[in-house]
């Protein structure tokens, strides 16, 4: 139920509660008094409070940025509360109260565990910040960019635009592959013969990031290259497809060769961009680009009719029919 359902339904119970006390006839059974000191007036101070929590907790989602501040104003808010949920249980009976807060904990924990596991480890991973929200990652199976990171689920936003909820549980327990992380000085002293020469080429621009403690987005794709490609002609294949996406990426697609056995070879391609949200838009057509420019033979094979532009890398590869 949307929040603002929330609001006014409560708005709503709060209002015909006020109503019955002021004009109905209650002087027959209970004093106006007793019912609005020991009865009405907790519960309407409950109900206030929620609303203010429920409006507040909204405001916070929308506008607050930070992962660690907007869980330590939701936790707040929430405790508070919880506080006075306790202080109505007990305005009632301070015996009675607290038979019923002690079974609430028991059944909270029992009926609950699960939750309460999922909301430990989203407070772990909102602490040890391994990932951030908009951080293109990898883990349980699933591959996309982090749309959120709540007490319960984290939210990710997979290539095909599908939105996975994963229990914190699971993300906290399980393998994290990430693929955007920040530069720092140190890493760039252990950058292979590849990356050096990509950060000679953009140097300026990986610097800045550096600088401004901005984060860059590698994604890593093994593919294996059938014996029929000789790599060492692979620059001259792969080059065409590079030439299409550094435009587009703002930063030039890289490849390394990985040698294997009986001749064959796979090679590790890296498609790498400052803004995640590019990865993810253009991987995949980056990838069938590869694809029909090494296999362009095999993939049109049989192929009647006028070829389509859309298919096509650029004129040199409509050149090699």
């Amino acid at each position: 139920m949307k929040k603002i359902y929330k609001i006014l339904i409560w708005a709503t119970v709060l209002v015909l509660i006020i109503y019955g006390f002021l004009y109905l006839p209650i002087d027959v059974w209970i004093s106006r008094d007793i019912l609005w000191n020991n009865y009405l007036f907790p519960i309407i101070v409950n109900i206030i409070v929620y609303l203010i929590r429920t409006a507040f907790l909204g405001i916070i989602t929308s506008t607050m940025k930070g992962i660690i501040s907007r869980f330590l104003f939701s936790i707040s808010i929430n405790l508070i509360w919880i506080g006075f949920v306790v202080w109505l249980i007990f305005s009632f009976d301070p015996v009675f109260g607290a038979a019923i807060v002690s079974f609430l904990i028991v059944a909270i924990s029992l009926t609950f565990r699960d939750r309460i596991n999922n909301i430990i480890s989203g407070i772990m991973i909102i602490l040890t910040e391994g990932f951030d929200v908009g951080d293109l990652i990898e883990t349980n199976g699933v591959q996309g960019i982090v749309e959120d990171i709540s007490l319960n689920y984290t939210q990710i936003r997979q290539f095909n635009g599908i939105i996975t909820l994963l229990p914190n549980q699971k993300v906290y327990n399980a393998k994290i592959t990430k693929f955007t992380y920040k530069i720092t000085p140190d890493e760039e002293e252990k950058m292979s013969d590849e990356e050096l020469g990509l950060f000679e080429k953009y140097g300026d621009k990986l610097k800045r990031i550096i600088s401004k403690g901005k984060k860059i987005t590698r994604y890593i794709k093994v593919i294996e290259v059938r014996p029929n490609i000789d790599p060492d002609n692979l620059s001259d294949l792969l080059n065409v497809v590079f030439d299409k996406y550094e435009p587009l990426m703002g930063f030039r697609p890289i490849y390394y060769v990985n040698n294997t056995t009986f001749d064959r070879c796979s090679i590790t391609l890296q498609l790498i961009g400052e803004d995640p949200n590019l990865i993810v838009l253009y991987a995949n057509s980056f990838l069938r680009d590869i694809l029909y420019k090494l296999y362009s033979e095999e993939v049109f094979e049989n192929w009647e009719g006028e070829l389509p532009v859309d298919l096509m890398i650029n004129k040199q590869q409509k050149s090699d029919f």
